[in-house]
């Protein structure tokens, strides 16, 4: 019997919740700036691969010790470096170029004509030339991630306003729409020109001529170190994980962390080319691999615990719910059993999901796993946590997340199965008692009326 204590205190933090974090999570899901924002970091997905590709391929020499490989790599390894620089490098042109465009589809506007005025307005305050005139991109990478978003997003509300208030150019009727449009961004494409060269005027005064984006950085540099503290990691998972127990998908928290994962990643690979220590744990790579291990929660150990149960439906449950957990797909799971709203298996879920999630990062503090430099594509769980560092020790640390995560969820779903064999037991008897046969109810349920 269920203690009405516990059940009242479960349905006191159930009001909570929804009152007060269920209105943000809906109101950060439907903002159009956030909702560009996670877009434009999903679409720099390919850029990201690319650049960690070219970071690992320098160290093939390492491992295939042949007067031939060393040969290729001595006349053709360059071509890795341009890679790299051509993707990662330019991380930041193409985050502004990104965000800007979903932007403007959101706003209804020249998309093409949106993603320009951003790129010239980025391009402004984030690049520079030395005396000869040679352009310097040092802060169109990762370190300009932040100034692309503020940029893009200052750019496209710009020209949404111009356009709102009809203050372009208007052609007559009958010019294409082509030119239409391209006369339609002189005005702002202006006004935004003009804007930005102010800002890296006072930008260059203020700060002895250090660039915006060093500058956000700076400012920034508090807040973004921080999320490579195991205390704000496991809040970060802890948070993830209470959206997800209400029935809100954890990606309306990717507007905060995919661009601190994107540079993480980025700086990561910098410094293994420049052979320096690494520094980060948290990437999108860590995240998927590792904190999402067979999906949020590490829910592999309640699947293990549902394939080995006296319960019917939990045993059917888990043979559903196997395949997708092996591909860090746990919905059947998370609404099978259910997870979300089950008082009995919040605890396990939310606060034992966050530790065993984080263990990895923990290890990597410790020196006991490489640090991520790769974002692997979608492939399943033990490969894409071997991918994320190219150690194999990951593999072993994921034996332990199934093991540490089949005891802790183990008690909590005994609670569940009792109650489950015991619904069970009683639908059992009343058949064994019905004077109507399985086939007869068959028939009767078939028949409509």
């Amino acid at each position: 019997m269920e203690n009405p204590k516990k059940q009242s205190g479960f349905e006191k933090v159930e009001a909570f919740i929804r009152k007060t974090l269920v209105p943000i999570a809906n109101k950060v899901d439907s903002n159009p700036y956030l909702t560009a924002i996670k877009k434009g970091m999903v679409v720099m997905t390919p850029v990201l691969l690319l650049g960690s590709i070219a970071a690992i391929f320098p160290s093939i020499p390492e491992f295939i010790k042949t007067q031939a490989v060393a040969t290729w790599f001595e006349n053709y390894g360059y071509i890795f470096g341009i890679i790299s620089k051509v993707s990662l490098g330019l991380v930041g042109l193409y985050a502004v170029l990104a965000i800007s465009y979903f932007l403007s589809e959101h706003y209804k506007l020249y998309t093409v004509g949106s993603m320009m005025l951003s790129a010239i307005a980025f391009l402004i305050v984030a690049m520079d030339v030395d005396k000869d005139g040679n352009i310097i991109a040092a802060y169109l990478d990762s370190k300009g991630l932040f100034t692309a978003i503020f940029v893009a997003i200052i750019s496209v509300k710009i020209y949404q306003f111009f356009t709102k208030h009809k203050l372009v150019i208007k052609m007559p009727e009958g010019v294409p729409d082509f030119v239409s449009s391209s006369f339609e961004l002189i005005t702002p494409t202006a006004t935004i020109g003009v804007l930005f060269i102010v800002i890296r005027a006072v930008t260059d005064s203020l700060s002895g001529g250090v660039l915006l984006p060093q500058v956000i950085m700076n400012v920034l540099a508090p807040a973004i170190g921080s999320l490579d503290s195991l205390w704000i990691i496991y809040f970060v998972l802890v948070l993830r994980l209470v959206f997800w127990f209400f029935g809100i998908h954890s990606a309306v928290l990717s507007p905060i962390l995919s661009p601190i994962a994107v540079q993480y990643l980025s700086e990561n690979i910098a410094a293994h080319e420049a052979g320096k220590p690494l520094t980060h744990v948290i990437t999108n790579g860590t995240l998927s691999a590792f904190a999402n291990f067979s999906g949020s929660g590490v829910t592999i150990g309640l699947v293990l615990a549902m394939l080995i149960s006296k319960s019917l439906r939990y045993k059917k449950v888990g043979a559903v719910a196997l395949l997708p957990s092996l591909f860090g797909i746990n919905e059947p799971v998370l609404f099978g059993v259910p997870i979300i709203l089950n008082p009995v298996l919040m605890i396990p879920f939310i606060f034992g999901g966050a530790f065993v999630g984080m263990l990895p990062m923990i290890c990597m503090k410790l020196g006991l796993l490489n640090f991520p430099i790769f974002d692997p594509p979608y492939v399943p769980v033990f490969m894409e946590g071997f991918l994320t560092g190219f150690d194999w020790r990951a593999i072993v640390i994921q034996i332990v997340q199934v093991a540490l995560s089949f005891g802790l969820y183990l008690p909590f779903f005994k609670v569940l199965e009792k109650q489950e064999l015991e619904r069970e037991a009683l639908k059992e008897a009343e058949k064994e008692h019905s004077v109507i046969s399985d086939d007869d109810e068959q028939y009767l349920t078939d028949i409509d009326f």
